[in-house]
């Protein structure tokens, strides 16, 4: 029997290792998102087991309070491996503890085994037989399988959709195989959970390139990468960047020039969304891509971006052009570019200072 259950779980148990041993060497980027692999990793790992024990307990029936407790907790921990998904894509702000109140619920609502037939109980001839609401728990795994689907779908846009439907294709797989395992048995939700986690984890690895390891925001090969697909419905580019930045290196430090470029960063991510992308093309240079936007939109984000910067302490030159037809994504850069110099001109000139008297002051 031993040997049955481990070449049915043999898949999960392979996706298990190899994906714990990646996430204990993974040192860098995203640690925060990542951890939450281990809460699917965990859930599955324990799948296994109580799948395994579980089929002892169903030899002899005088272990059937066991066997009651083991099927709750397997009912129990695969809408949380789901959630450990969800938990890896949910923006840090959406990452509370509600996400957990339908696996509590969950959990009371198969905890009614050990005193209703509800859920779902044994018969006499130590038969399992689903209730009423035997369903409920694939049911909430749904439910946090679909959130993973719109959250990845809106969270990761980026021009195109072809790494968004990767995700999409596994979110539809372990829903598929809820449905299976619901239907006629097994441990395929497992299997398709797992190779879904494994999945993500690589999807994130590739969209780790497009990020700058300082800011978080997108970098510039995200940049140029995101105009090539975007260039038709770019409406404008803005381009930033952060005054007095080396007197602030050379009084305070390159880790106080660091904070200050951290501190605009988080500015701007204040105004990203599925329309406007901030990025950071090097040093203290940024650019905010504007996607099919009106002129008043785009005038009211740089002058929230300009408010929160006052607001952080620091000072920024901004200058911004619309895109035409006839110009390249270069060609607009290169005139928000000169808008900017122009900016950051008056901004010396308001502060009496001669630049030219200091070469390389930002």
């Amino acid at each position: 029997m031993l040997s049955s259950l481990l070449t049915k779980h043999f898949i999960t148990i392979i996706l298990i290792a190899a994906f714990g041993l990646k996430l204990m060497a993974r040192k860098k980027t995203r640690n925060a998102e990542l951890r939450y692999s281990w809460i699917t990793i965990i859930c599955c790992s324990l799948l296994v087991i109580e799948d395994l024990a579980e089929s002892m307990t169903a030899l002899d029936p005088g272990l059937v309070f066991w066997r009651i407790l083991l099927s709750v907790i397997g009912y129990t921990l695969r809408p949380a491996a789901a959630v450990g998904l969800l938990l890896v894509i949910c923006p840090p702000g959406r990452r509370t503890w509600r996400v957990w109140i339908l696996c509590l619920v969950n959990f009371a609502v198969y905890a009614t085994a050990f005193f209703s037939p509800i859920a779902f109980s044994f018969d006499e001839e130590y038969q399992f037989v689903r209730g009423p609401l035997g369903y409920f728990g694939f049911f909430v795994a749904l439910l946090y399988l679909i959130q993973v689907l719109m959250l990845t779908w809106k969270r990761f846009y980026e021009g195109r959709n072809t790494e968004r439907w990767l995700l999409i294709i596994c979110g539809i797989s372990c829903i598929a195989a809820a449905f299976i395992d619901a239907s006629y048995g097994g441990c395929r939700v497992n299997e398709a959970i797992m190779i879904s986690s494994v999945f993500f984890y690589m999807f994130l690895r590739a969209h780790d390139n497009r990020l700058d390891s300082l800011t978080a925001l997108d970098n510039r090969f995200a940049f140029y990468d995101d105009t090539r697909y975007k260039k038709k419905s770019i409406s404008a580019i803005a381009s930033i960047d952060i005054n007095g930045l080396k007197t602030i290196n050379d009084t305070q430090g390159h880790a106080a020039g660091d904070t200050a470029i951290e501190e605009i960063s988080r500015c701007l991510r204040r105004v990203n969304s599925h329309d406007t992308t901030a990025y950071r093309l090097g040093g203290d240079e940024f650019v905010i891509v504007f996607v099919q936007q009106a002129l008043d939109a785009i005038e009211q984000k740089m002058a929230k971006v300009k408010a929160a910067v006052i607001r952080s302490g620091y000072s920024i030159s901004t200058g911004c052009a619309v895109m035409t037809e006839s110009e390249s994504v270069e060609d607009v850069l290169r005139k928000s570019d000169r808008c900017m110099y122009e900016d950051k001109a008056a901004y010396y000139r308001q502060k009496g200072i001669d630049r030219r008297a200091h070469i390389g002051m930002n």
